[in-house]
């Protein structure tokens, strides 16, 4: 008896017009995923695009770039920023574009520890892989998306949080002409004894000049399990402050009552902003 009213049950459903369907994933307009094949660190990777509103319309305009770290992650948080502050007139029409890793089923935490840290740590996961993936975003990145897209060259970005806010300020030190502006959000700078003091040290005692704009934050709340990660952050941020670098524009926030990873959209909110503000006040980004 159970078994017909079973069978009964699942006929009246069907009959009644309620079946069970796949439904299709929310897909980001305007948005593209091209893939690359490094030739400097033989790894897949995707760049996730998000494009300026006007790019298919006007076609005689170049816009300005945004690259960022952890694209896996975030690339629905920095579309959904954009269109925020494009709609605020915060900041002016630019492609947005992630780092990201062709495949299926990555360990996403793994690739982005070896490819965002400067220096290999004995005895632990694969680390040290930030020069050769510094020059992958020099040498292939970047061309990559000048020749495919009609971006204006005079001025790009980059940014990061936890790991790839380390990168961020690494890239800064190593290269801090290869961007215009840096957005580093909770960075790991405690990461191998704090390791990147020295390179700042190293970056000073050859010029006292850091032509760029940079926007770093801590978070009130960071990561109890790593005590030193809020005071290094100050203590890089103090000694930056005492350099006083020329042509540097610089801001620190820490956050209020704020987490690790949640301080990311008001981070990069901010950050955004501030990086953009010159381009803003000054028209200075190509018609």
């Amino acid at each position: 008896m159970k078994y017909l009213l079973g069978i009964f049950i699942i006929y009246m459903l069907f009959d009644s017009g309620f079946t069970f369907c796949q439904y299709d994933g929310y897909i980001l307009e305007g948005t593209e995923i091209r893939e690359l094949k490094s030739k400097i660190n033989n790894q897949d990777y995707e760049l996730l695009i998000n494009l300026p509103y006007s790019y298919k319309e006007n076609t005689g305009k170049k816009y300005p770039v945004f690259y960022f770290c952890d694209g896996f992650y975030d690339f629905a948080l920095f579309s959904s920023i954009y269109g925020q502050q494009i709609y605020d007139k915060l900041i002016p029409e630019c492609f947005f574009v992630g780092f990201s890793y062709k495949g299926k089923k990555l360990n996403y935490d793994k690739l982005r520890r070896y490819d965002y840290s400067p220096t290999e740590i004995v005895d632990t996961t694969r680390t040290g892989g930030a020069p050769d993936f510094l020059e992958v975003v020099e040498k292939e990145f970047i061309p990559f998306i000048q020749k495919n897209y009609r971006v204006d060259t005079t001025f790009r970005a980059l940014g990061g949080s936890s790991m790839g806010g380390l990168f961020t300020v690494y890239a800064m030190l190593r290269k801090s002409r290869l961007f215009n502006a840096y957005v580093a959000i909770s960075p790991s700078i405690h990461y191998d004894s704090s390791w990147i003091f020295k390179l700042e040290n190293k970056f000073f005692n050859k010029t006292d000049a850091l032509p760029v704009s940079l926007y770093m934050t801590a978070a009130e709340k960071e990561l109890p399990q790593i005590p030193e990660f809020v005071p290094e952050i100050k203590r890089f941020d103090q000694i930056l402050k005492a350099r006083n670098y020329k042509n540097f524009r610089y801001e620190f926030r820490v956050l209020d009552d704020a987490y690790h990873s949640s301080s990311k959209p008001e981070g990069f909110t901010r950050g955004i902003k501030f990086i953009f503000e010159p381009l803003m006040q000054n028209n200075v980004v190509k018609k």
